[in-house]
Protein backbone atom coordinates (compact mmCIF):
# COMPACT_ATOMS: atom_id res chain seq x y z
CA UNK A 1 0.00 0.00 0.00
CA UNK A 2 1.45 3.36 -0.93
CA UNK A 3 2.14 6.20 1.53
CA UNK A 4 -0.46 8.31 -0.16
CA UNK A 5 -3.03 5.61 0.31
CA UNK A 6 -2.14 5.30 4.04
CA UNK A 7 -2.41 9.06 4.60
CA UNK A 8 -5.71 9.10 2.83
CA UNK A 9 -6.91 6.17 4.96
CA UNK A 10 -5.84 7.87 8.25
CA UNK A 11 -7.54 11.06 7.26
CA UNK A 12 -10.66 9.17 6.37
CA UNK A 13 -10.58 7.16 9.61
CA UNK A 14 -10.05 10.22 11.75
CA UNK A 15 -12.87 11.98 10.03
CA UNK A 16 -15.11 9.06 10.65
CA UNK A 17 -14.15 8.87 14.36
CA UNK A 18 -12.50 5.53 13.94
CA UNK A 19 -9.32 6.74 15.74
CA UNK A 20 -10.07 7.14 19.40
CA UNK A 21 -9.53 5.35 22.74
CA UNK A 22 -8.78 1.86 21.21
CA UNK A 23 -5.54 2.06 19.34
CA UNK A 24 -5.54 -1.53 17.98
CA UNK A 25 -9.06 -1.31 16.65
CA UNK A 26 -8.32 2.11 15.38
CA UNK A 27 -5.33 0.80 13.45
CA UNK A 28 -7.38 -2.06 12.03
CA UNK A 29 -10.03 0.39 10.94
CA UNK A 30 -7.37 2.50 9.24
CA UNK A 31 -6.02 -0.50 7.36
CA UNK A 32 -9.49 -1.67 6.35
CA UNK A 33 -10.47 1.77 5.22
CA UNK A 34 -7.23 2.13 3.25
CA UNK A 35 -7.80 -1.24 1.60
CA UNK A 36 -11.33 -0.32 0.61
CA UNK A 37 -10.12 2.96 -0.79
CA UNK A 38 -7.37 1.19 -2.72
CA UNK A 39 -9.91 -1.23 -4.17
CA UNK A 40 -12.14 1.67 -5.12
CA UNK A 41 -9.17 3.41 -6.77
CA UNK A 42 -8.15 0.30 -8.68
CA UNK A 43 -11.71 -0.39 -9.70
CA UNK A 44 -12.00 3.16 -10.98
CA UNK A 45 -8.79 2.79 -12.91
CA UNK A 46 -9.99 -0.51 -14.37
CA UNK A 47 -13.30 1.05 -15.29
CA UNK A 48 -11.58 3.99 -16.95
CA UNK A 49 -9.27 1.64 -18.83
CA UNK A 50 -12.25 -0.46 -19.80
CA UNK A 51 -14.05 2.63 -21.10
CA UNK A 52 -11.01 3.56 -23.13
CA UNK A 53 -10.76 0.02 -24.51
CA UNK A 54 -14.49 0.06 -25.24
CA UNK A 55 -14.08 3.29 -27.19
CA UNK A 56 -11.15 1.83 -29.03
CA UNK A 57 -13.10 -1.34 -29.83
CA UNK A 58 -16.01 0.77 -31.04
CA UNK A 59 -13.70 2.75 -33.30
CA UNK A 60 -12.13 -0.46 -34.58
CA UNK A 61 -15.59 -1.87 -35.20
CA UNK A 62 -16.58 1.21 -37.17
CA UNK A 63 -13.34 1.08 -39.14
CA UNK A 64 -13.88 -2.60 -39.84
CA UNK A 65 -17.41 -1.84 -41.05
CA UNK A 66 -16.05 0.81 -43.40
CA UNK A 67 -13.42 -1.59 -44.65
CA UNK A 68 -16.03 -4.29 -45.20
CA UNK A 69 -18.19 -1.91 -47.18
CA UNK A 70 -15.24 -0.75 -49.21
CA UNK A 71 -14.21 -4.35 -49.84
CA UNK A 72 -17.74 -5.25 -50.91
CA UNK A 73 -17.73 -2.28 -53.26
CA UNK A 74 -14.42 -3.42 -54.71
CA UNK A 75 -15.77 -6.95 -55.13
CA UNK A 76 -18.87 -5.64 -56.87
CA UNK A 77 -16.70 -3.47 -59.08
CA UNK A 78 -14.45 -6.44 -59.75
CA UNK A 79 -17.40 -8.66 -60.64
CA UNK A 80 -18.83 -5.94 -62.86
CA UNK A 81 -15.49 -5.45 -64.58
CA UNK A 82 -15.08 -9.21 -64.92
CA UNK A 83 -18.52 -9.56 -66.50
CA UNK A 84 -17.77 -6.64 -68.79
CA UNK A 85 -14.56 -8.32 -69.92
CA UNK A 86 -16.38 -11.61 -70.50
CA UNK A 87 -19.00 -9.83 -72.60
CA UNK A 88 -16.30 -8.11 -74.62
CA UNK A 89 -14.52 -11.43 -75.22
CA UNK A 90 -17.82 -13.09 -76.18
CA UNK A 91 -18.68 -10.27 -78.60
CA UNK A 92 -15.22 -10.42 -80.15
CA UNK A 93 -15.50 -14.18 -80.56
CA UNK A 94 -18.92 -13.83 -82.19
CA UNK A 95 -17.58 -11.23 -84.61
CA UNK A 96 -14.59 -13.40 -85.44
CA UNK A 97 -16.81 -16.42 -86.07
CA UNK A 98 -19.04 -14.31 -88.29
CA UNK A 99 -16.02 -13.09 -90.25
CA UNK A 100 -14.73 -16.65 -90.58
CA UNK A 101 -18.11 -17.80 -91.89
CA UNK A 102 -18.15 -14.92 -94.35
CA UNK A 103 -14.65 -15.73 -95.58
CA UNK A 104 -15.55 -19.41 -95.86
CA UNK A 105 -18.66 -18.51 -97.83
CA UNK A 106 -16.66 -16.27 -100.15
CA UNK A 107 -14.07 -18.97 -100.74
CA UNK A 108 -16.85 -21.45 -101.42
CA UNK A 109 -18.44 -19.05 -103.91
CA UNK A 110 -15.08 -18.47 -105.54
CA UNK A 111 -14.51 -22.22 -105.80
CA UNK A 112 -17.92 -22.67 -107.46
CA UNK A 113 -17.23 -19.77 -109.81
CA UNK A 114 -13.88 -21.25 -110.85
CA UNK A 115 -15.45 -24.67 -111.34
CA UNK A 116 -18.37 -23.25 -113.36
CA UNK A 117 -16.04 -21.12 -115.50
CA UNK A 118 -13.91 -24.16 -116.26
CA UNK A 119 -17.00 -26.21 -117.13
CA UNK A 120 -18.38 -23.47 -119.37
CA UNK A 121 -15.04 -23.14 -121.16
CA UNK A 122 -14.90 -26.87 -121.81
CA UNK A 123 -18.49 -26.85 -123.07
CA UNK A 124 -17.82 -23.92 -125.40
CA UNK A 125 -14.74 -25.62 -126.85
CA UNK A 126 -16.81 -28.73 -127.52
CA UNK A 127 -19.61 -26.74 -129.14
CA UNK A 128 -17.27 -24.66 -131.24
CA UNK A 129 -15.78 -27.83 -132.68
CA UNK A 130 -19.24 -28.83 -133.94
CA UNK A 131 -20.05 -25.60 -135.76
CA UNK A 132 -18.61 -24.04 -138.91
CA UNK A 133 -20.17 -20.55 -138.68
CA UNK A 134 -20.87 -18.35 -141.67
CA UNK A 135 -20.78 -15.21 -139.51
CA UNK A 136 -19.48 -14.26 -136.05
CA UNK A 137 -21.24 -16.43 -133.52
CA UNK A 138 -23.38 -14.66 -130.91
CA UNK A 139 -22.12 -14.80 -127.29
CA UNK A 140 -23.38 -17.33 -124.79
CA UNK A 141 -24.10 -16.87 -121.08
CA UNK A 142 -25.66 -13.98 -119.19
CA UNK A 143 -29.19 -13.53 -120.47
CA UNK A 144 -28.48 -15.97 -123.30
CA UNK A 145 -28.28 -19.70 -122.82
CA UNK A 146 -24.91 -20.86 -121.52
CA UNK A 147 -22.56 -23.30 -123.24
CA UNK A 148 -23.17 -25.68 -120.33
CA UNK A 149 -26.88 -25.81 -121.21
CA UNK A 150 -26.41 -26.03 -124.98
CA UNK A 151 -23.87 -28.87 -124.91
CA UNK A 152 -26.16 -31.62 -123.48
CA UNK A 153 -29.04 -30.30 -125.56
CA UNK A 154 -27.04 -30.42 -128.81
CA UNK A 155 -25.70 -33.83 -127.85
CA UNK A 156 -29.25 -35.11 -127.50
CA UNK A 157 -30.24 -33.62 -130.87
CA UNK A 158 -27.27 -35.28 -132.60
CA UNK A 159 -28.16 -38.63 -130.99
CA UNK A 160 -31.93 -38.55 -131.62
CA UNK A 161 -32.48 -36.29 -134.65
CA UNK A 162 -35.83 -34.76 -133.57
CA UNK A 163 -38.13 -33.54 -136.33
CA UNK A 164 -39.07 -30.31 -134.55
CA UNK A 165 -37.28 -28.27 -131.91
CA UNK A 166 -39.26 -25.63 -130.04
CA UNK A 167 -37.66 -22.79 -128.14
CA UNK A 168 -39.60 -20.76 -125.57
CA UNK A 169 -37.63 -17.55 -126.09
CA UNK A 170 -35.10 -16.67 -128.79
CA UNK A 171 -31.64 -15.24 -129.26
CA UNK A 172 -28.12 -16.67 -129.38
CA UNK A 173 -29.37 -20.20 -128.78
CA UNK A 174 -31.53 -19.97 -131.93
CA UNK A 175 -28.39 -19.64 -134.07
CA UNK A 176 -26.42 -22.40 -132.32
CA UNK A 177 -29.40 -24.77 -132.46
CA UNK A 178 -29.95 -23.78 -136.09
CA UNK A 179 -26.47 -24.97 -137.12
CA UNK A 180 -27.03 -28.35 -135.44
CA UNK A 181 -30.57 -28.68 -136.85
CA UNK A 182 -29.13 -28.02 -140.29
CA UNK A 183 -26.97 -31.12 -139.86
CA UNK A 184 -29.76 -33.36 -138.53
CA UNK A 185 -32.52 -32.17 -140.85
CA UNK A 186 -34.55 -30.75 -137.96
CA UNK A 187 -36.59 -27.55 -137.84
CA UNK A 188 -36.31 -24.93 -135.08
CA UNK A 189 -39.31 -22.82 -134.04
CA UNK A 190 -38.60 -20.05 -131.56
CA UNK A 191 -41.49 -18.38 -129.70
CA UNK A 192 -40.71 -14.75 -128.83
CA UNK A 193 -43.09 -12.37 -127.01
CA UNK A 194 -41.11 -9.17 -127.60
CA UNK A 195 -41.39 -7.70 -131.13
CA UNK A 196 -38.00 -5.94 -131.09
CA UNK A 197 -36.21 -9.02 -129.82
CA UNK A 198 -37.97 -11.18 -132.39
CA UNK A 199 -36.81 -8.83 -135.15
CA UNK A 200 -33.21 -8.85 -133.86
CA UNK A 201 -33.16 -12.66 -133.72
CA UNK A 202 -34.51 -12.94 -137.27
CA UNK A 203 -31.70 -10.66 -138.50
CA UNK A 204 -29.14 -12.74 -136.62
CA UNK A 205 -30.52 -15.95 -138.11
CA UNK A 206 -30.49 -14.40 -141.59
CA UNK A 207 -26.86 -13.30 -141.16
CA UNK A 208 -25.90 -16.93 -140.56
CA UNK A 209 -27.93 -18.19 -143.52
CA UNK A 210 -30.26 -20.21 -141.30
CA UNK A 211 -33.63 -18.71 -142.24
CA UNK A 212 -34.71 -21.97 -143.88
CA UNK A 213 -33.99 -23.86 -140.64
CA UNK A 214 -34.97 -21.43 -137.89
CA UNK A 215 -38.39 -19.73 -137.71
CA UNK A 216 -38.90 -16.98 -135.15
CA UNK A 217 -42.60 -16.57 -134.35
CA UNK A 218 -43.86 -13.44 -132.62
CA UNK A 219 -46.12 -14.68 -129.82
CA UNK A 220 -47.29 -11.90 -127.47
CA UNK A 221 -48.11 -13.02 -123.96
CA UNK A 222 -51.76 -13.67 -123.23
CA UNK A 223 -53.69 -15.15 -120.35
CA UNK A 224 -54.04 -18.89 -120.07
CA UNK A 225 -56.16 -20.41 -117.33
CA UNK A 226 -56.12 -23.91 -115.91
CA UNK A 227 -57.52 -25.31 -112.69
CA UNK A 228 -58.52 -21.89 -111.41
CA UNK A 229 -55.00 -20.48 -111.93
CA UNK A 230 -53.99 -17.93 -114.54
CA UNK A 231 -50.66 -17.42 -116.31
CA UNK A 232 -49.42 -15.10 -119.05
CA UNK A 233 -47.86 -17.25 -121.75
CA UNK A 234 -47.21 -17.19 -125.48
CA UNK A 235 -50.24 -16.70 -127.75
CA UNK A 236 -51.78 -20.06 -128.62
CA UNK A 237 -52.11 -19.25 -132.32
CA UNK A 238 -48.28 -19.25 -132.46
CA UNK A 239 -48.45 -23.01 -131.85
CA UNK A 240 -50.36 -23.62 -135.07
CA UNK A 241 -48.89 -26.37 -137.24
CA UNK A 242 -46.52 -27.67 -134.58
CA UNK A 243 -46.31 -31.45 -134.41
CA UNK A 244 -43.84 -34.23 -133.67
CA UNK A 245 -41.89 -31.97 -131.31
CA UNK A 246 -38.82 -33.90 -130.18
CA UNK A 247 -37.13 -31.25 -128.03
CA UNK A 248 -38.45 -28.30 -126.03
CA UNK A 249 -36.05 -25.70 -124.70
CA UNK A 250 -37.82 -23.64 -122.01
CA UNK A 251 -35.99 -20.35 -121.50
CA UNK A 252 -38.98 -18.01 -121.36
CA UNK A 253 -41.17 -16.15 -120.67
CA UNK A 254 -39.05 -13.99 -118.33
CA UNK A 255 -39.41 -14.65 -114.62
CA UNK A 256 -40.70 -11.11 -114.09
CA UNK A 257 -43.82 -12.06 -116.02
CA UNK A 258 -45.20 -13.76 -112.93
CA UNK A 259 -44.59 -16.60 -110.47
CA UNK A 260 -44.03 -19.97 -112.16
CA UNK A 261 -44.26 -18.13 -115.50
CA UNK A 262 -42.86 -21.11 -117.43
CA UNK A 263 -45.26 -23.72 -116.11
CA UNK A 264 -47.70 -23.67 -119.11
CA UNK A 265 -44.99 -24.99 -121.48
CA UNK A 266 -45.59 -28.66 -120.68
CA UNK A 267 -49.40 -28.66 -120.41
CA UNK A 268 -49.64 -26.88 -123.78
CA UNK A 269 -46.73 -28.39 -125.73
CA UNK A 270 -46.53 -31.98 -124.47
CA UNK A 271 -49.69 -33.02 -126.43
CA UNK A 272 -47.87 -31.85 -129.58
CA UNK A 273 -44.76 -33.92 -128.88
CA UNK A 274 -43.41 -37.10 -130.38
CA UNK A 275 -43.23 -40.30 -128.37
CA UNK A 276 -39.57 -39.64 -127.67
CA UNK A 277 -39.08 -36.16 -126.31
CA UNK A 278 -36.67 -34.19 -124.18
CA UNK A 279 -37.53 -31.04 -122.26
CA UNK A 280 -34.74 -28.74 -121.08
CA UNK A 281 -35.65 -26.20 -118.38
CA UNK A 282 -33.06 -23.44 -118.07
CA UNK A 283 -32.51 -21.34 -114.91
CA UNK A 284 -33.64 -24.29 -112.79
CA UNK A 285 -31.62 -23.01 -109.85
CA UNK A 286 -34.04 -20.10 -109.42
CA UNK A 287 -36.72 -20.59 -106.79
CA UNK A 288 -39.68 -20.03 -109.10
CA UNK A 289 -38.27 -22.36 -111.76
CA UNK A 290 -37.54 -25.02 -109.14
CA UNK A 291 -41.23 -24.78 -108.29
CA UNK A 292 -42.09 -25.25 -111.98
CA UNK A 293 -39.79 -28.27 -112.18
CA UNK A 294 -41.29 -29.86 -109.06
CA UNK A 295 -44.80 -29.34 -110.37
CA UNK A 296 -43.97 -30.89 -113.73
CA UNK A 297 -42.38 -33.88 -112.02
CA UNK A 298 -45.55 -34.42 -109.96
CA UNK A 299 -48.04 -33.88 -112.79
CA UNK A 300 -46.20 -35.67 -115.61
CA UNK A 301 -44.80 -38.87 -114.08
CA UNK A 302 -44.17 -40.35 -117.54
CA UNK A 303 -41.25 -37.92 -117.84
CA UNK A 304 -38.01 -38.79 -116.05
CA UNK A 305 -36.43 -35.77 -114.42
CA UNK A 306 -32.69 -35.23 -114.05
CA UNK A 307 -31.01 -32.29 -112.40
CA UNK A 308 -27.72 -30.86 -113.62
CA UNK A 309 -25.36 -28.46 -111.96
CA UNK A 310 -24.59 -25.48 -114.14
CA UNK A 311 -24.21 -21.73 -114.33
CA UNK A 312 -27.92 -21.15 -113.70
CA UNK A 313 -29.14 -24.69 -113.18
CA UNK A 314 -30.62 -27.10 -115.71
CA UNK A 315 -33.39 -29.69 -115.27
CA UNK A 316 -34.18 -32.18 -118.01
CA UNK A 317 -37.32 -34.29 -118.50
CA UNK A 318 -37.10 -37.28 -120.82
CA UNK A 319 -39.67 -39.62 -122.34
CA UNK A 320 -38.62 -42.50 -124.51
CA UNK A 321 -41.17 -44.94 -125.98
CA UNK A 322 -39.61 -47.28 -128.52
Amino acid sequence: MSAGAVQAALAAAYGLGAIGQRPFLSLFSVVATATVLAVFARTGAILRRTDRNTDRIQRLHEELYRVERRTASWEELGESRHEECLRAVSDSRARMEQEFRLVEKRFSSLDRAVHDTHAQTEAFVDLRALVQPRAPLPPLGGWAASAGVLRPMIGWILDNGPKTIVECGSGSSSVWLGYIAERTGSAVVALEHDADHARATRELVRAHGLSDVVEVRLAPLEEWESGGETWRWYARDALEGLAEIGLIFVDGPPGATGPTARYPALPLLLPLCAETVAVFLDDAAREQDRAVSDRWAAEFPELVRSRHRGEKGLDTFMRSRT
